[in-house]
Formats: structure tokens, C-alpha cells, sequence
């Protein structure tokens, strides 16, 4: 039997409605939301600034991390590959995780372009959480 490699997630919040996110993590039984933006602030959609984020989040069962400084997006990280060799070992134990920053498209983002060639060196599958695309009808 072939075994699979571990799975790491990763989501852009974007401007949906909190309940819309959550339930993407839900539905993908996220248990860790690591958040790698530079800034933890969204005035647009002050429900994914981080403290009423991880209020939300701890109400679903799901931990909040922190780690823009180490993974950020913007100007210079701290200790970038001890940071993705612990979030990478938490994926390695079991622990279902995903990283989240703001742009919804991931391939305009620092999660497909950084982030993801240094978990797939560490050996870890990574997938992205997209939302739904409306569909246009002809008229």
C-alpha cells in the first residue's frame, strides 16, 4: 500500500463573510490556522483582524498561530526555516493545518510562490482552499 504524503492547507481570506471561512476550515477539518500576514489587521473585514479572528476560531475548536513575522509576505523574516520546520512537524505528527494570508487567489500570493516550494522540500503535499466561483448566465 502506497502512503500518502502528510497535507498541509492553505486558505486567503479575502473579503466572505466569517462564517463562509470558517466553514471552508471546517469542511477541510483544519485544527491549526497559521497566519503568516505580515500585518494581522484587515480594515476592510475586521473579523480576520487577530484577536477577533482567534475569538471566532477558538468558538470552532480550531487554534490560532501566529507567525508573520516568521512567514510573512512583507520585508524581512525572523527565523524563517526553523518557523517552516515547526509548522512543518506539526503536519508530520498528524495535526491538520493551514496556512492562511488575505489574497484569495493563491497564485498571486506568497503562499504559492514562498511558501509553498519550502513545505514541499520538507516532504509535505500542499493543496489550497479556494471558494466557490459564480457562475455567469448568458443572457
Amino acid at each position: 500500500m502506497k502512503k500518502t504524503k502528510p497535507a498541509i492547507a492553505t486558505i486567503g481570506h479575502s473579503n466572505v463573510p466569517i462564517g463562509v471561512f470558517t466553514q471552508k476550515l471546517k469542511d477541510n477539518k483544519i485544527e491549526i490556522l497559521v497566519d503568516v500576514r505580515t500585518i494581522p489587521l484587515s480594515r476592510f473585514c475586521p473579523h480576520f483582524s487577530k484577536m477577533p479572528l482567534q475569538k471566532t476560531l477558538a468558538t470552532e475548536n480550531i487554534l490560532y498561530l501566529y507567525k508573520g513575522k516568521n512567514l510573512g509576505g512583507r520585508g524581512l523574516n525572523e527565523n524563517y526555516e526553523e518557523t517552516i520546520d515547526e509548522v512543518a512537524d506539526m503536519v508530520k505528527k498528524g495535526e491538520r493545518v493551514c496556512v492562511m494570508c488575505s489574497e484569495k487567489d493563491y497564485l498571486k500570493c506568497h503562499r504559492f510562490t514562498v511558501l509553498t516550494p519550502s513545505f514541499e522540500e520538507r516532504g509535505l503535499k500542499v493543496y489550497h482552499i479556494e471558494y466557490e466561483k459564480k457562475s455567469v448566465k448568458n443572457k
